[in-house]
């Protein structure tokens, strides 16, 4: 989820007239101390990395064709009783469109398929697809709302999350605000030319498919559930080049195992109902996570 709210935000920026830039590459690493399975002794590290690229292919001024790829990978230990690390990976293609339709309305349509899973084979299983839709309202040229949802097939069902957000700049360019709720919500202020200090939350669900399976009978699969509070430091490097540092919290996280047969009737945003799966790991205590992330942006009239 959280890689498609970030498409979204970049894309969006081809038709704010407040937002002059785009991010068109996106590169983070992001660690966490030893963090200690609940109720023993036992730790995990847990290592994240993430790429995004853009490829917007602008038809005329009112027409934006989207396309993109994105992939993220974690590593860590799911369970204190097996010592062996497990690799969770996703890419995602990103196909899809973004129209002005009118001075006020401006439609993005993008068609999100997948493959989750940790890649020590690649089978039907780890397909799945979504779909983000989201229409812009221009208030004023600072100030735009947004309104939508974002949909994707789970490995334990559907998946449905209602969207709003807004993008503010403030009259000087020194504030800027950018929410989608309730995944994405960034502030920052710029303290000098090439410096910014910020505040960012991160709340991200996916599901990854195991083939490789430490629980007998084999058939289970992931769902990594997360909540995180960053505070940051932004460098501009060059015209084009920026670079984060981020330190964080992790309000909530975790990295629960389920037979495949253990589904729910629908998920809409953290809410699950049908939910009786049975979780077959223990989770983790929650800690600190530190993260950079490295952008290349290109800047537009």
């Amino acid at each position: 989820m959280k890689a498609a709210l970030i498409i979204f935000l970049g894309f969006c920026a081809l038709t704010a007239s407040a937002q002059n830039y785009i991010d068109i590459a996106r590169f983070s690493y992001g660690n966490t101390p030893l963090n200690h399975f609940e109720n023993t002794s036992e730790k995990t590290k847990v290592e994240e990395f993430g790429l995004q690229l853009t490829f917007p292919i602008v038809l005329n001024e009112k027409t934006v064709i989207l396309t993109g790829i994105s992939a993220d990978r974690s590593r860590l230990q799911l369970d204190p009783e097996f010592t062996d690390y497990t690799a969770l990976n996703k890419v995602r293609l990103q196909l899809g469109l973004n129209q002005v339709h009118s001075e006020k309305w401006t439609g993005t349509y993008v068609l999100l398929p997948s493959i989750s899973s940790d890649f020590e084979t690649v089978t039907k299983e780890d397909f799945q697809i979504g779909l983000l839709t989201l229409l812009t309202y221009s208030k004023n040229k600072n100030l735009k709302y947004k309104f939508g949802f974002y949909a994707n097939t789970e490995k334990y069902g559907p998946l449905f999350v209602p969207l709003f957000g807004l993008y503010y700049l403030s009259p000087n360019q020194k504030f800027e605000s950018t929410l989608l709720l309730p995944g994405q919500a960034d502030f920052n202020y710029q303290l000098g030319k090439n410096t910014a200090i910020g505040i960012n939350f991160d709340g991200m669900t996916s599901s990854y498919n195991l083939h490789k399976s430490f629980y007998i009978p084999k058939g289970q699969y992931v769902v990594r559930s997360s909540n995180e509070l960053y505070t940051y430091l932004q460098f501009q490097l060059g015209k084009s080049l920026v670079v984060k540092t981020k330190v964080g919290y992790s309000i909530s996280r975790t990295y629960k195992v389920f037979d495949n047969d253990d589904k729910v009737d629908l998920s809409l945003a953290s809410f699950y109902f049908g939910d009786n799966r049975t979780q077959l790991n223990t989770n983790f205590e929650k800690g600190a996570i530190f993260k950079v992330e490295l952008l290349y942006r290109v800047h537009f009239k």
